[in-house]
């Protein structure tokens, strides 16, 4: 079992308008693009993880990850943590290393 809690993390994608010229005046903000990904939940300052991005694998074992993903703090918009079928909330704190 990883040392790594796993976590759902809500974010904001960059997303683009629909193809084609677009009339600039005519354009309407359709807001964020929420998506939501999960993983093993590695602290920025541990081997991994990346500075000012929340980091999730998908994958750790034996000191080995696959498939790392890395979310800038500023597009955080939620991190739950999943514990024996619970969630924990952690709205506040994002942008210092996370346990």
């Amino acid at each position: 079992m990883s040392e790594y809690p796993i976590a759902i993390v809500k974010w904001a994608d960059a997303h683009a308008s629909d193809g084609g010229w677009l009339d600039l005046d005519s354009h309407e903000d359709d807001g964020e693009c929420i998506v939501t990904t999960c993983g093993y939940l590695v602290p920025a300052d541990a081997p991994g993880g990346k500075k000012d991005h929340v980091t999730l694998w998908q994958t750790i074992t034996d000191g080995e990850g696959i498939h790392g993903f890395f979310i800038p703090v500023a597009m955080v918009r939620n991190i739950q943590i999943v514990t024996c079928g619970t969630e924990k909330n952690l709205d506040e704190g994002i942008d210092t290393p996370l346990p």
